[in-house]
């Protein structure tokens, strides 16, 4: 990096941009979950009854599909509305820790290029203050070089330079 004002506000800017464009995709991933194509959804599958019941879960806490095997047609309906119940629950749950999961990463990958704006702001500050320095030294050369003796002062005061 430079030390170069200019420079340091650019890669700021940069980082600011790329910044937004992460929580922009993040959003976008999160309100994908109704109209979203079924392949870009989250899912996820739950099973009871040793596996005769299976319940899908996609992203937004929707169940897509249900299955039961045909086998259990003789159960009493209260078993089956309970295989049915812990399928479902699976599946919600193993959606939810995959959603975790990956806000986790987003949360992450966000953390990482926020980590380097203390940096660049740093940068960008120390800039500013040595063209500030430099402004206000050039100042005072022009205004000791360019004065005539005398000019800018009252008959009655004196000046103390």
């Amino acid at each position: 990096m430079t030390n170069d004002p200019f420079s340091a506000a650019a890669s700021l800017d940069e980082l600011l941009t790329r910044t937004q464009q992460a929580l922009a995709a993040m959003r976008s991933r999160a309100s994908a979950h109704t109209d979203g194509e079924p392949g870009d959804l989250l899912r996820a599958e739950g099973t009871a009854a040793g596996g005769r019941v299976r319940a899908v879960a996609v992203q937004g806490g929707r169940l897509d599909s249900v299955a039961i095997d045909p086998e259990l047609a003789g159960e009493p309906l209260d078993v089956l509305c309970g295989h049915l119940v812990t399928a479902a629950n699976a599946a919600l749950s193993e959606l939810d820790a995959q959603v975790s999961a990956s806000a986790r990463a987003d949360a992450d990958a966000l953390a990482a290029r926020l980590g380097g704006v203390g940096d660049q702001a740093e940068l960008f500050s120390r800039a500013m203050h040595e063209v500030a320095a430099r402004i206000h030294r050039d100042r005072g050369a022009v205004s000791r070089a360019g004065r005539p003796a005398g000019a800018g002062t009252h008959p009655g005061n004196r000046d103390l330079r």
